[in-house]
């Protein structure tokens, strides 16, 4: 008996359905944040470098036009730290609240793909559970049936976990490289703006 992909994806049932259905999403939000990283990072290192040529000059003004001028959002973390209260700390404060806003930004919409990375298996092996339930049902109800009827069913169960690896898998990288992308950026303005809170100090 030969069994096509139209029946394997028909066996499939609700289970099979929901995963295609997260599978399309998650590589929809995928795209959606890659492109958000793309733009919110482009020319950064850039950025950070010509900012660090102005702190080395000790040249404020020059690195406070830089910030205004660059149109990503660390340009708003770096004025917060050149223009905000006297005070060290209440500045410092105040660029770390500009920044935890930013990367609110940034971690939009990730727990989502973290959640479905980590269920998604199960959800599968659910899918697979229930056709092989299925599959032993048709043997017991097919009087004389070979082993030929428990090996489609299952054939057909199997098709549950593999998709749900198949969402599994690209949501549990993209989770992964996003969130490391975010924390290096956000390493990366700390670092630069205490830098320039150390010398704003220094020339009082």
């Amino acid at each position: 008996m030969n069994v096509g992909i139209k029946q394997i994806v028909m066996a499939g049932g609700p289970t099979l359905a929901l995963l295609v259905a997260l599978s399309i999403y998650s590589l929809a939000l995928l795209y959606e944040r890659w492109n958000f990283y793309r733009k919110a990072t482009k020319g950064l290192d850039g950025f950070v470098q010509r900012l660090r040529q102005a702190l080395a000059k000790g040249d404020l003004k020059e690195t406070l036009e830089l910030a205004k001028r660059y149109e990503g959002p660390a340009g708003e973390v770096v004025v917060a730290s050149l223009v905000g209260p006297a005070g060290k700390e209440e500045r410092k404060r105040g660029t770390e609240r500009v920044l935890e806003r930013q990367l609110a930004r940034f971690h939009r919409r990730l727990p989502f793909l973290g959640t479905v990375g980590s269920t998604a298996p199960f959800i599968g092996l659910f899918g697979t559970v229930l056709g092989v339930m299925r599959a032993f049902k048709d043997l017991a109800g097919a009087a004389g049936a070979g082993p030929g009827v428990v090996a489609i069913g299952i054939s057909e169960a199997l098709v549950a976990t593999a998709a749900g690896l198949f969402v599994a898998i690209p949501a549990v990288v993209g989770y992964n490289y996003f969130l490391s992308r975010s924390e290096q950026y956000a390493n990366e303005l700390r670092w630069l703006t205490d830098e320039i809170l150390d010398q704003l100090t220094e020339r009082r």
